[in-house]
């Protein structure tokens, strides 16, 4: 999460950025309670909800590395897991006061909420990942009805109507169908956004179905 991103959620959140860049290892303003009861994350939390930097630095120092151990572990991306850690500490700071020691430890809270976070960004990427996929699929349909189209005219039309083609389009069209590539080759070998590879293939084949349905 950057800062643009967390300004948004939260418009004094750059203080809290702040603090999480400069949180120290293991210490902190104490509470007035015995550090590690009851009464000192109480006491804590209570003051992180009426904005205390400091006592957020204590906060953050102690759950932090409990934070992103529970989401690397299950994310398994050092990046993502930083980042969900970070969401999850914003989300302390922002809900300190939803604390209750009656509830369990501030390790449980705070554990519960790095797992739900954390779950949420898995789910978000298996999402996409099955949008992807799905495009894939639905590309492929459409390039094997193309296929079967070409395969229905003489291999000397195809070659008049690939001449009807600009360079870039016929380079395209030869390597997705001809090359046996898919279009995410396609972009990778020739160093072009995949949305670039569609539309240079439509384009291409919208010519070549005019072209082929006159001849």
């Amino acid at each position: 999460m950057n800062r643009a991103d967390t300004e948004q959620l939260n418009p004094g959140s750059d203080d809290i950025l702040d603090t999480m860049d400069r949180a120290p290892s293991g210490t902190g303003t104490q509470a007035e309670a015995d550090p590690g009861s009851t009464e000192y994350w109480s006491g804590l939390c209570r003051r992180v909800a009426e904005g205390d930097h400091q006592a957020f630095d204590s906060l953050y120092a102690e759950l932090s590395p409990v934070v992103y151990g529970i989401s690397v572990r299950l994310i398994r991306n050092s990046a993502q897991a930083s980042e969900v850690a970070q969401e999850v500490m914003l989300e302390i700071w922002n809900n300190a006061h939803q604390y209750s020691p009656g509830t369990g430890s501030i390790y449980a809270w705070a554990s519960t909420i790095a797992r739900r976070r954390t779950i949420d960004r898995i789910r978000s990427e298996e999402a996409r990942t099955t949008r992807e996929d799905r495009n894939f699929t639905v590309d492929r349909e459409v390039a094997q009805i193309d296929d079967d189209l070409m395969a229905q005219v003489n291999s000397e039309q195809v070659r008049n109507c690939l001449g009807t083609l600009t360079d870039k389009e016929k380079q395209t069209v030869i390597d997705t169908y001809y090359g046996g590539s898919t279009y995410a080759q396609v972009a990778e070998r020739r160093q072009m956004p995949l949305a670039t590879v569609k539309s240079r293939i439509r384009s291409a084949l919208q010519r070549l179905k005019t072209c082929l349905e006159v001849a």
